[in-house]
């Protein structure tokens, strides 16, 4: 029987600021609404949802990695603040609306998802190659403008079929 978690008391499931070192096994249940765990002291996303229809926030914990990660996430996908995530193995095939992994210590966008249905924010980073950036971003795609001469727009749009703008912050 397939498990679904249709809405939560406030229409997401909250597990931020709990101190938690790790998650709740719900790795073979569909949740259709938002999906927190932001704030904690998670290393891992073993234990996260197979899917999330609305937005999964995982920022601010001790990420060393994304495996775990909800194969397919309908709204945002926000990672940012793990200081320890140098690449996004592990991150979701297909994202609904913007990605999010901004102020990590990410070297490649190696693992990023191949279809990112908003912008797609990799800046504040130690990026040394753009290799693996997704596919398809159908908004924006925000880089740090230090990096305006290592990865110009000719190159990044030759990776990805970017709609919106490159925008260097």
């Amino acid at each position: 029987m397939k498990k679904i978690i249709r809405y939560g008391r406030y229409n997401f499931v909250d597990f931020r600021n709990l101190h938690l070192t790790e998650l709740f096994d719900l790795s073979d249940v569909e949740i259709e609404v938002s999906y927190y765990c932001s704030g904690n002291d998670l290393t891992s996303l073993r234990g996260a949802p197979l899917t999330v229809g609305d937005n999964f926030q995982c920022s601010n914990n001790k990420l060393t990695s994304l495996k775990g990660a909800p194969k397919t996430v309908g709204g945002d996908f926000t990672c940012y603040g793990n200081n320890d995530l140098t690449n996004l193995v592990g991150s979701p095939h297909t994202v609904g609306r913007g990605f999010h992994c901004e102020n990590n210590n990410l070297t490649s966008l190696e693992g990023a998802p191949k279809t990112v249905g908003g912008s797609f924010n990799c800046s504040n980073n130690n990026l040394t190659s753009l290799e693996g950036a997704p596919k398809t971003i159908n908004e924006h795609f925000f880089i740090d403008k230090s990096l305006k001469d290592r990865f110009p727009e000719e190159y990044i749009r030759s990776l990805s079929d970017i709609k919106g703008k490159v925008v260097y912050l």
